[in-house]
């Protein structure tokens, strides 16, 4: 028989609810707490304040922060037709793993929507007074947590439901901030033999959590691809560009069309260039494919433009730029190109910038400006958020793992994240918190791959709620 839980992940994913088009979640959640007779506050952005009273005997605990965010990120493959602003996801189960067809499932963060909207219909349950907060915008720069107003809140300890992991607990995460980059490009009139680049079989992912592992990214390669053309002395002209769907996933998909006076010998050509594209990622990225589409043109962009384009693509930062040296593995400086495409005259390049420290990410920022200036783009930053330090004396912390030991017979490992997470959010909003982050095993979030542990599930809410059963004697 299905879960609680996993009925009312059921319901979340019928709902359409990307970025920006929360509404329609957030007022069914405030309509499910108005008729749980709870206190429930919508705010101008659809960020949500629901509040469970505490059960008998816990009036006197602490008060607990629940916090999930309500949108997804809506990533499919170019042939998909899905449409994230009004289908309804379709879930699959194979062997306790939970899909969605060919696009992302929204386990990020529906997860944590779950867990919560579980809590709260549940009157069995003991726990101490909740402030259950569901944000709006977090998939595009945390923007509904920067927005919520906090003032009336009473929480001291805070869960943040928007991790991954079941045995891990997020212990800090980093800041960020996004770029956007505008260039106006000149046409010329001119009827050309092209040869279109369709770059695929790439496994993206998350632009924080997964950009350690070295992964291709589509955007990149356009760049590459393009730069060594005109270097090696081929006669190409840009027609189109485009691709990436995100710009905190790392681009899987990318059309390159390009005007060439010889297109058999540019072909020849690209042989060498995709053998050593495939070689260089045949680990991170095994099924990385080249399609060459042959057509023709009456426009392209000036030698000028095109030399712009490839330029930007080839030096914008991407990738892993600092490591920690104090916690093995940790990612603490990158960069992804989220976005690029050729919209009407103008080329729009988007990126995402994070870093643990405000004074690198400045220093990245001056670099991608550099960048601009350099081949003639504007750029402006936007979405800039705070990082979450890691707070050695949590108190909180140590109640989760010593109630993860006495329920798993193990112990329960500190992670920290180079994703980017409200928690710091929170903290600089209301600096007393003491905050923990956790969450299910998850796999692939921001991809058409993404999936769900069921059983994982279910552990991580029973965990969940054991911690919150044992905050009486806080």
């Amino acid at each position: 028989m299905e879960s609680r839980i996993m009925k009312i992940f059921r319901g979340i994913a019928s709902v359409p609810h990307v970025s920006f088009q929360e509404k329609k979640l957030s007022d069914a959640i405030y309509k499910l707490a108005k008729d749980l007779n709870l206190e429930a506050f919508q705010d101008e952005h659809n960020n949500l304040l629901i509040i469970k009273e505490a059960s008998k005997g816990y009036e006197g605990a602490p008060t607990v922060m629940l916090q999930s965010h309500l949108d997804m990120v809506g990533e499919k493959n170019m042939d998909s037709d899905h449409n994230f602003d009004t289908d309804p996801l379709e879930l699959r189960i194979e062997e306790g793993i939970l899909f969605a067809n060919n696009t992302t499932l929204g386990a990020d963060n529906g997860v944590g929507i779950a867990y919560m909207i579980a809590i709260l219909e549940d009157e069995s349950l003991k726990h101490p007074r909740l402030e259950c907060v569901f944000t709006v915008e977090e998939e595009v720069g945390l923007l509904g947590a920067a927005k919520f107003d906090a003032s009336s809140m009473e929480a001291s300890l805070c869960i943040g439901l928007d991790s991954s992991g079941e045995n891990e607990a997020c212990v800090s995460s980093s800041g960020g901030v996004r770029g956007h980059m505008v260039k106006t490009l000149s046409f010329e009139d001119h009827e050309s033999d092209t040869i279109k680049i369709e770059i695929r079989g790439l496994l993206g992912g998350h632009s924080g959590e997964d950009i350690s592992k070295e992964r291709a990214n589509a955007l990149r390669l356009t760049g590459i691809i393009l730069k060594n053309a005109i270097e090696d002395g081929l006669d190409v002209r840009v027609v189109d560009v485009q691709g990436g769907l995100k710009v905190n996933a790392i681009c899987r998909e990318a059309n390159l069309e390009l005007a060439a006076s010889d297109v058999n010998g540019f072909k020849e050509w690209f042989k060498i260039i995709e053998s050593n594209l495939k070689d260089q990622y045949k680990i991170s990225d095994p099924n990385l494919s080249f399609n060459l589409i042959e057509s023709n043109t009456r426009r392209r962009t000036s030698l000028k433009d095109t030399m712009g384009i490839a330029n930007a693509l080839f030096m914008l930062p991407y990738g892993v730029l600092q490591r920690s040296m104090e916690i093995e593995g940790l990612v603490i400086t990158s960069a992804n190109i989220g976005t690029a495409n050729i919209i009407d005259n103008e080329f729009i390049i988007n990126v995402s910038l994070r870093a643990t420290q405000s004074f690198v990410i400045e220093n990245v920022m001056h670099r991608v400006k550099l960048i601009s200036k350099n081949t003639g783009y504007e750029v402006t930053f936007n979405a800039k958020y705070p990082g979450w330090s890691y707070d050695k004396d949590s108190k909180f912390r140590k109640r989760l793992f010593d109630v993860y030991k006495e329920l798993r017979n193990e112990d329960m490992q500190e992670v920290a994240t180079h994703g980017g997470l409200e928690l710091g959010i929170w903290k600089d909003k209301m600096p007393k918190l003491d905050i923990i982050g956790m969450g299910p095993i998850m796999y692939d979030i921001h991809t058409p791959q993404e999936r769900l542990d069921i059983g994982s599930f279910e552990r991580t809410y029973e965990i969940l709620l054991e911690l919150l059963e044992t905050l009486n004697n806080y």
